[in-house]
């Protein structure tokens, strides 16, 4: 016989299936159709429309865009980057002008890689916010071969970054970031460019490392500095990272103050990076900050037409003037407009060293009359300082009162040449800063004037192709250089000290050593500048009645 079940029993079972049935349907209700607690169903604000226009909404599932976008390539004619949405920056990026090496099958110069690249992300303490990983997705409608659209979106914000790269190097990043919850939220925005490097690079004269202009000053850190290098907060400005002829430096937007600072824990990975005040977002509203990176050649004509175009500080400053930049910024502007003239580096390098030879004639004419007169009286000197050899105050007295015959002042030989110093330390830095001067040939065995004359003595002058150790790296443009400094000293009247005379016989040998591993550009230069001088003084030696 089978059980009857009591109808009491059977009631107290229906009703609990019916709330438990109306509690699911309250339940779903309230998570998929109602609206949030304490939000109102109005007309969407002018802000959620123009966002809405201007992207395509994103498919939601769990929080999360169902098509991840894949890193997009931007190429112009001076390079090829690829831009990661996730990343929020570039983290590949090749310089289309510019070859590793002097080889035709060379790959180009690769500025990012995996170990060197830039970021600029969105961070909050009250919302979730893309990490590393998010999925982005490429809004095919509103982007163009010049500018693409990516857009990220979860139940609390939504991101719309427009990327845009130029006719050269800057890349501009415009992010527009929405907030959907029913309260405000606070968010705050990093940027940062980060480098690993195994190994230092070579020393050179130079600066290579943490660069920028903030709070309207100049701020240069070696790669060998310590953990924390710099931190400052600023409005305006730039920073980065730079090479001897290669930059990246993210351009920092004015219109709030950001927090910029250097890094390195282990001098092995290097930051520099900047972070933004919490920006606060009411509901419904949206806040945009645009971000520009630089990442290019130090080519000073493209950097100063972007510092007038862009109106950025000091942005000229990134390439490393040294301290006599009144001459040395004038100096490689001209001799990068003799270059276009001409189109050879080294004979630009040569008619520059005639130029400012021309320039310099009546301070180095002065000079040159002064020694070819001490030359002169070289005899008379020898006469007091035998007969006197043995009275150093008379012999003195007697020297003083030659000079005063001859009416020759000693100083006015050295003066003109103190003068002519900081136009030397200006040429010499000009010649190690100018890009063009990479591998640029000149004639002959010197393809590359930024490297030094691979035409040395133990190699036949580069009939034999071994390698050299680099302290026998004696080419033949630093012989040249040597001879003709010993020929302009001895045209120069000789020190009354022996010892003195004995040393300065050796300064042309130790220049040629030690100079030998220089650039073969600036061994050119000095070996023209010799050469015009000798002519200079050969002229003046024979208008003063000198042999």
């Amino acid at each position: 016989m089978s059980k009857i079940e009591n109808p009491q029993n059977q009631e107290l079972k229906n009703l609990i299936v019916a709330m438990v049935m109306v509690m699911l349907i309250i339940f779903v209700f309230n998570r998929f159709v109602a609206p949030e607690k304490g939000q109102v169903e109005v007309k969407k604000t002018e802000t959620i429309a123009q966002i809405e226009k201007m992207v395509e909404q994103p498919v939601i599932i769990e929080n999360v865009v169902q098509k991840k976008a894949d890193p997009v390539v931007f190429k112009n004619e001076f390079v090829e980057a690829y831009f990661d949405p996730a990343l929020g920056g570039v983290n590949n990026l090749a310089l289309l002008k510019y070859k590793e090496t002097l080889d035709e099958k060379s790959p180009n110069v690769s500025l990012f890689n995996d170990d060197y690249y830039s970021s600029v992300v969105w961070k909050s303490k009250d919302v979730n916010m893309p990490s590393k990983n998010a999925f982005w997705q490429l809004d095919e409608k509103s982007s163009t071969p010049e500018k693409k659209v990516f857009t990220f979106k979860n139940k609390d914000v939504q991101i719309v970054r427009e990327v845009s790269l130029d006719d050269m190097y800057m890349i501009t990043m415009k992010d527009t970031i929405l907030n959907l919850k029913n309260e405000p939220i606070k968010v705050y925005q990093e940027g940062s460019l980060f480098r690993k490097l195994e190994k230092q690079p070579p020393v050179s004269t130079v600066h290579q490392g943490f660069v920028g202009y903030i709070n309207d000053e100049l701020i240069e850190e070696k790669y060998d500095a310590d953990e924390t290098i710099f931190s400052e907060k600023t409005k305006n400005g730039w920073f980065g990272i730079t090479d001897k002829y290669w930059q990246s430096l993210i351009i920092l937007d004015s219109q709030e103050p950001v927090y910029v600072s250097f890094g390195t824990p282990d001098k092995k990975n290097y930051t520099a990076e900047f972070e933004t005040d919490n920006i606060l977002i009411q509901p419904n509203e949206a806040a945009s900050r645009t971000v520009r990176v630089f990442a290019g050649a130090k080519d000073i004509d493209v950097i100063s037409a972007y510092q007038q175009a862009l109106n950025i500080n000091h942005l000229d400053l990134s390439i490393d003037f040294g301290w006599f930049r009144f001459l040395t910024q004038p100096f490689l502007h001209f001799l990068n407009m003799l270059y276009s003239l001409i189109g050879n580096m080294g004979v630009a390098i040569l008619l520059f060293a005639t130029l400012i030879r021309l320039a310099l004639l009546p301070i180095a004419t002065k000079s040159y009359e002064s020694m070819a007169k001490m030359r002169k009286i070289q005899p008379k000197l020898k006469t007091i300082q035998g007969r006197f050899k043995n009275d150093p105050r008379r012999m003195q007295m007697e020297i003083a009162n030659l000079y005063k015959r001859e009416k020759i002042n000693p100083a006015s030989g050295c003066l003109p040449l103190l003068l002519q110093i900081p136009v030397f330390f200006a040429l010499y830095k000009v010649l190690s800063i100018s890009i063009n001067m990479r591998q640029a040939p000149f004639f002959g065995w010197i393809q590359d004037l930024s490297m030094p004359d691979p035409a040395t003595i133990l190699n036949g002058f580069g009939y034999f192709d071994w390698s050299v150790p680099a302290f026998l790296n004696i080419g033949v443009w630093p012989i040249l250089m040597g001879l003709t400094m010993y020929v302009q000293q001895k045209l120069s009247p000789a020190p009354n000290d022996k010892t003195q005379a004995k040393v300065m016989l050796f300064l042309p040998l130790i220049f040629t050593l030690m100079m030998a591993s220089f650039a073969s550009g600036l061994i050119i230069y000095w070996t023209w500048s010799n050469i015009l001088s000798i002519a200079q003084q050969k002229y003046i030696m024979k208008k003063v009645g000198v042999d």
